[in-house]
């Protein structure tokens, strides 16, 4: 083997320049230490090393560059120093710069004032955070937590921001909410609502229906829980799914169901198809509306119908028996008394002529009132169908009636024009014969005064009848209507107190409705309403 010597001299030199290595090693320790220079020195498995911190930092800036987490640096102005590109992507900005540009770009007034609590708050206790909407460069708002922490570089004071978008989050909370509240909906709705799979399983169902059934529903066939029978057949899973799956919807089909306890209670029972995203038939809802209550009243209401109509055709039977058939003894009692009157007119003193003549008055009153009766019976006995007749006609018609009553009371009669109405010609003379009758009747001191006349009130017809009688006193405006109401006793004005009551029977019969405008010694103004011509 070689020896290789050295000279005392070159050992002297290699030994100074260990030590001038060394000297320097010891001197970047030092100021490594000291923070002189930006490096860490790292003990590893092959010994000491030492990292600049340029080298070090490279790892985090790329993470800082590709976290799905928005991150500015802003400066106390709040210009942006630096953005990340998923800050640019969440706000819209990728095309423009962000960096160099201001932060309150991204803010509206009542926001800007809470991201300065929270710069305010960070400059007081190093961080602070919060949630608010920034404003994106299309002018959406997106929804974001921002944490401010504050940094001091290079004698620099700093703010970073990091910015989680909460859109999703948002999103979620949405769909949380919609079905808690389907939930509560399909909980607490009144009527029974029930799903069902295509092989006719229950697989939710609401509290009214669960109640409905009285029995468990949940997992079980709906046959089972549900015992439906239509019109025809048994209401079964299978009809309805068939029925819905070609895109029908079952609406409000009447079925009986019996329940646990035997009772039997009536249903509306509707149905729709329900379908996933592509369209595959997924079950269907159906919903059951307890109708027992209901039907009870209908049924209980048909018989009462019933009975009232029984009841009002032996009232009108017994009222056409009673005018009719004590009319003719009535005529009677007044002839015989009459030629009593006239036989014996000579032989009895002025007291007998008297009571003579109130017993012909009061048998001739009596047959008035059964004549009337008997006309008030018959008004609901007229058919239902009506032909538009013209009112100017029947009206000039009833006028011609009372052509001598009129003559002898001087009166005037003014038929304004009249629109055609779908009445019974026999119902509107009637009207017309006791409104005008009874201006005629209950005239003042001057000669009547008569105007008829017609204006639209909405859907129907209003005619008036106006005179310058003696008028009605508002205390009796409206007993007037009702039957055998007469305000005038004695023998100065004749009448039944039938008049005004057939007047209101029939204007409700066509439904309208009747009423009077009157000052007493100033006229009355009698107003009804009917259906007629559209103008």
């Amino acid at each position: 083997m070689a020896v290789v010597r050295m000279t005392e001299r070159e050992l002297g030199n290699s030994n100074q320049d260990l030590l001038a290595r060394l000297a320097a090693a010891e001197e970047t320790i030092r100021a490594i230490y000291s923070g002189e220079v930006d490096a860490v020195v790292v003990n590893g498995a092959s010994g000491p090393g030492i990292y600049t911190l340029e080298g070090a930092d490279h790892p985090y800036r790329v993470m800082v560059e590709q976290m799905h987490e928005g991150t500015v640096t802003l400066d106390r102005d709040g210009l942006v120093l630096y953005s990340n590109p998923y800050f640019c992507a969440m706000m819209g900005t990728v095309s423009e710069p962000v960096t160099g540009s201001l932060f309150d770009r991204f803010l509206q007034p009542l926001e800007a004032h809470l991201f300065e609590g929270l710069v305010e708050s960070a400059g007081v206790r190093g961080y602070s955070s919060g949630e608010l909407n920034l404003l994106a460069a299309d002018g959406g708002l997106v929804p974001v937590r921002l944490s401010l922490t504050l940094l001091e570089l290079a004698d620099v004071q700093t703010i970073c921001v990091l910015a989680s978008d909460l859109r999703e989050q948002r999103r979620n909370e949405a769909l949380v909410k919609e079905e808690q509240l389907s939930r509560l909906v399909l909980e607490q709705a009144g009527e029974g609502i029930v799903f069902i799979s295509p092989l006719g399983t229950i697989v939710r169902c609401s509290v009214s229906a669960r109640n409905l059934a009285a029995r468990p529903a949940l997992l079980n066939p709906f046959d089972e829980v549900f015992p439906l029978t239509g019109a025809q057949s048994p209401l079964t899973a299978d009809h309805i799914l068939s029925t819905v799956s070609g895109g029908e919807h079952m609406r409000g089909i009447e079925a009986r169901m019996r329940r646990p306890d035997g009772r039997i209670s009536s249903l509306l029972v509707s149905a729709s198809p329900l379908r996933g995203p592509t369209k595959d038939l997924l079950g269907c809802v159906i919903t059951l509306t307890d109708i027992t209550d209901r039907k009870r009243l209908e049924e209980a209401q048909a018989f009462q119908a019933r009975e009232l109509a029984r009841s009002n055709s032996d009232l009108r039977q017994f009222a056409y028996s009673a005018s009719h058939d004590l009319r003719e003894p009535l005529r009677q009692v007044a002839v015989f008394n009459e030629l009593l009157q006239e036989k014996f007119r000579n032989n009895m003193d002025d007291e007998a002529g008297q009571l003579i003549q109130h017993t012909v008055d009061a048998a001739h009153r009596m047959e008035a009132l059964l004549r009337d009766l008997l006309a008030y019976t018959q008004v609901d006995d007229t058919p239902q169908q009506v032909a538009r007749i013209n009112a100017n006609e029947v009206c000039r018609n009833t006028v011609a009636i009372f052509e001598e009553r009129i003559a002898q009371s001087h009166a005037h009669v003014d038929c304004g024009p009249l629109p055609e109405l779908d009445v019974h010609e026999v119902h509107l003379t009637q009207l017309f014969q006791n409104l005008i009758g009874n201006a005629l009747k209950y005239k003042g001191e001057a000669p009547p005064c008569i105007r008829i006349s017609a204006e639209r009130a909405g859907e129907l017809w209003r005619i008036s009848i106006e005179d310058n009688g003696i008028g009605i006193h508002p205390d009796y405006q409206k007993q007037i209507f009702g039957l055998f109401k007469r305000l005038h006793g004695g023998g100065k004005y004749s009448g039944s107190g039938m008049g005004l009551a057939i007047c209101q029977k029939i204007v409700r019969r066509y439904g309208g409705r009747i009423w009077v405008e009157s000052e007493v010694g100033r006229g009355s103004r009698f107003m009804f309403t009917l259906p007629g011509e559209t103008p």
